[in-house]
């Protein structure tokens, strides 16, 4: 395959048949999110919200791509804000890791740091935007809110897994901001209701970086409302539940993070309880190399 630019390569991901010994009576394939530039499903609503803000003109040249983000949308803007010529601020919270922090001040963004939670960077960003300064040197996408964000997923990923898969009996995916299962479910249930959501969310005390942890308060986005009216079951995975799967998705070849083992856990736990039978479809959200600095606890374990 021949690409003419790293634009064309995000999406159309491949699907990756792997082996759960816990379901007898399932088939488990991977959305391979990895597969994307910068390693991650955010690829999809980055391109999707850059390209909507230049359409209404509310990005031109000069300006500075502003937005917050727990990491990896961060990476994203960063990577194709470089290659289409436009500056980027990025507003990360502290469940950044050391391997995204380095991928986004190779690429030249402008990093800081600030709160424990997406959405305090997302109001700093849109106090900045806001200033007599800011309104003329930010184009602030809020991935958050912005509804061109789950249109990403909406258009391309939803399509994608029926095309290959369109008997899948079931998909599931983290809940993470909302913005790519939001699209996807809009997309599976308009196709055929009866088709089965489940998601990951981060229990108590847990911090999984792209794993929501709204039993702690974390910030309820408008994806993340519409959502809710379209999962058939969520379930919380704590840490050790999200290490032990990201283990056993690495010895069948799946190099991914600890969000990729919730929701491993999740699709097993959904299956189980709702009797699901045929194939089923797991969204993983990011590389492993984007976060070798958490996998690295697995070594010395």
């Amino acid at each position: 395959m021949i690409y003419n630019n790293a634009e064309s390569m995000v999406g159309d991901t491949p699907l990756l048949k792997i082996n759960c010994e816990e379901l007898k009576n399932a088939t488990v394939y991977v959305k391979m999110e990895s597969c994307n530039p910068t390693g991650s499903i955010k690829d999809r609503a980055c391109l999707s919200n850059i390209h909507d803000a230049i359409n209404s003109e509310k990005l031109r040249p000069g300006k500075t791509i502003l937005d917050a983000s727990s990491g990896n949308m961060a990476c994203a803007l960063a990577y194709f804000g470089s290659m289409m010529g436009y500056p980027v601020k990025v507003i990360c919270n502290t469940k950044l890791t050391a391997d995204k922090r380095d991928f986004i001040e190779y690429f030249g963004a402008e990093l800081e740091v600030f709160g424990d939670l997406t959405i305090q960077g997302n109001r700093m960003c849109n106090e900045l935007a806001q200033t007599e300064e800011g309104k003329e040197k930010y184009c602030f996408l809020d991935q958050l809110h912005n509804p061109a964000n789950p249109l990403a997923s909406y258009n391309t990923l939803g399509p994608e897994i029926l095309k290959e898969i369109p008997d899948v009996a079931a998909i599931v995916g983290s809940m993470g901001s909302g913005g790519s299962m939001c699209g996807l479910s809009r997309y599976i249930k308009e196709q055929n209701p009866n088709i089965k959501i489940f998601t990951s969310e981060a229990d108590t005390g847990t911090k999984i970086p792209g794993t929501g942890s709204f039993v702690d308060g974390e910030y309820v986005t408008p994806f993340i409302t519409e959502l809710r009216t379209r999962v058939d079951d969520s379930f919380l995975v704590n840490q050790s539940q999200a290490e032990n799967r990201t283990e056993q998705l690495a010895k069948q070849g799946v190099f991914a993070g600890f969000q990729a083992g919730g929701v491993l856990e999740a699709l097993i736990r959904g299956v189980q309880k709702h009797n699901i039978e045929g194939n089923v479809v797991m969204v993983i959200g990011d590389a492993g190399w984007k976060n070798m600095e958490k996998l690295k606890q697995l070594i010395k374990k």
